[in-house]
């Protein structure tokens, strides 16, 4: 058994994918195994992804929490990380979260995430957003970046993976399960990098309400959520 399955959820990201895919062939950490949840792509997502790994798998899903549970169906690893395919690692990434999850009473952890952006309005935006993740999980309604999220695997198949109903905010439900295994780790000290292409098509405002408002929402799974899909 490998020690991470590093699980990408992917819907026409062949513009993307192949950093997200060349950052992770850049870790010192070696451990681990990458796979790609493709979502029956319209572009060149599957081939582009398969230069990099065999384990590329299109099936149809109903939501990106689907896609992450079909994706972690395959996994070998005793951590699974589910990471978007436009977020970018540093190469010591995998080898901090592996120091971190040697505590056995850590369930999971998850870190700031920083825009690739020179703009300083992106940037407060972000840490905006990562403030409201980390106070998320002091008051345990949360606490992840689904574009980057680390979890015991045992955990996950404990408390049923991801709700596929959840379409916003589907990793707060997550980590407010997991919460009953140990601590969810929100870190400052480690951060990914992902491309704000929702800011320049939504709007800062627009996104920052979507994903504040996203977290309450997850409390509400019967209604049916809507996120706009960018590309």
């Amino acid at each position: 058994m490998v020690r991470f399955s590093v699980v990408i959820p992917a819907y026409d990201e062949a513009k993307y994918i192949s950093r997200a895919l060349s950052a992770l062939r850049q870790q010192s950490f070696a451990d681990f195994e990458v796979i790609v949840k493709d979502g029956l792509s319209q572009d060149e997502t599957v081939s582009v992804a398969k230069k990099f790994t065999k384990k590329v798998f299109s099936k149809h899903d109903s939501s990106a929490a689907d896609a992450r549970n079909q994706g972690a169906d395959y996994a070998q690893g005793e951590i699974l990380v589910f990471m978007d395919a436009d977020t970018l690692l540093l190469p010591d990434t995998l080898a901090r979260f592996s120091s971190l999850l040697d505590n056995q009473k850590i369930v999971g952890a998850s870190c700031r995430k920083v825009p690739l952006s020179s703009s300083v309005l992106d940037r407060v935006l972000y840490e905006f957003v990562n403030f409201s993740t980390w106070f998320g999980s002091v008051i345990r309604v949360g606490g992840a970046h689904g574009n980057l999220m680390l979890i015991r695997r045992t955990a996950f198949e404990a408390v049923g993976g991801f709700n596929p109903d959840i379409i916003v905010a589907e990793e707060q439900e997550l980590v407010r399960k997991s919460l009953g295994f140990g601590k969810y780790a929100f870190l400052f000290n480690i951060w990914v990098y992902e491309n704000p292409r929702r800011v320049r098509q939504w709007g800062r405002l627009r996104l920052y309400r979507a994903w504040f408002v996203g977290m309450f929402k997850s409390f509400r799974v019967g209604r049916r959520q809507k996120y706009e899909k960018v590309r």
